[in-house]
């Protein structure tokens, strides 16, 4: 079922539909608290293959002067960091994806769906925002990290969407989810187009593509990636109040 209404091939003229949204967060809320090995939920088809295919074909490639290389031990062969610029030189339609993510009808979403109010998202997308991983390169198991330490706020909610537009299962890529003790691998998502992986985030929430990617020359992983937040209540707090008039 895709989410979007208005025009969805010329440039951003669409957005998510608020009822849409809350009616398939309602349909997959029970899936969500059941997966294992944390509560997650897989969504295909999200956006609609019209659209997602626009935004796969208008994805920037490795070329993009924008980008940041990752090659360590833990992760190789991974391109991000277009937020530092801006996002300067990235489609339209994806800077609107990305504004829609951190929308009202995207955060009325994620609560119905996980049962977390109040989720505040980071539109700076500090650690997230576009991604593309070339051929060989990988992602190790790993636990996010837990709090947005210039905002003060704490991690809730991991949000990926992948844009593999014809990918082959063959070439790897999965989203692995597992175990706390790292010694199963409990659920697995290829990076297919039009796929939405939405995530709680814990201490002990193991994950990554640990396999050396398998794509031939010219193709890529893509996927969009979106954090969002909690604020706890200060102990040290004033009570809240409204605002108080002469």
């Amino acid at each position: 079922m895709s989410v979007v209404s208005g025009n969805g091939r010329e440039g951003p003229g669409f957005f998510f539909d608020r009822a849409r949204l809350r009616e398939l967060a309602r349909e997959r809320r029970p899936s969500y608290h059941a997966a294992r090995p944390y509560p997650h939920v897989a969504i295909d088809g999200f956006l609609g293959e019209e659209l997602a295919t626009s935004l796969a074909e208008r994805f920037p490639g490795p070329e993009h002067p924008g980008w940041l290389r990752r090659d360590y031990r833990e992760q190789s062969g991974r391109m991000g960091q277009l937020q530092r610029k801006g996002f300067e030189g990235v489609d339209p339609s994806l800077r609107h994806v990305l504004a829609e993510l951190s929308g009202m009808a995207f955060l009325d979403f994620l609560s119905v769906l996980t049962g977390v109010e109040g989720l505040i998202p980071d539109p700076h997308f500090r650690g997230a925002g576009l991604s593309l991983t070339l051929p060989g390169g990988h992602l190790a198991l790993h636990a996010d990290f837990n709090r947005d330490r210039a905002r003060h706020l704490s991690r809730a909610v991991t949000v990926l969407y992948y844009l593999g537009r014809g990918w082959d299962e063959a070439w790897g890529g999965a989203l692995e989810l597992w175990d706390a003790e790292r010694t199963r691998r409990e659920a697995s998502y290829a990076p297919v187009l039009d796929r939405l992986v939405v995530m709680a985030h814990g201490d002990a929430f193991w994950h990554g593509h640990p396999a050396p990617l398998a794509c031939p020359a010219g193709r890529y992983r893509a996927s969009i990636a979106a954090y969002y937040y909690v604020a706890a209540p200060h102990p040290d707090e004033p009570d809240a109040h409204g605002a108080i008039w002469a």
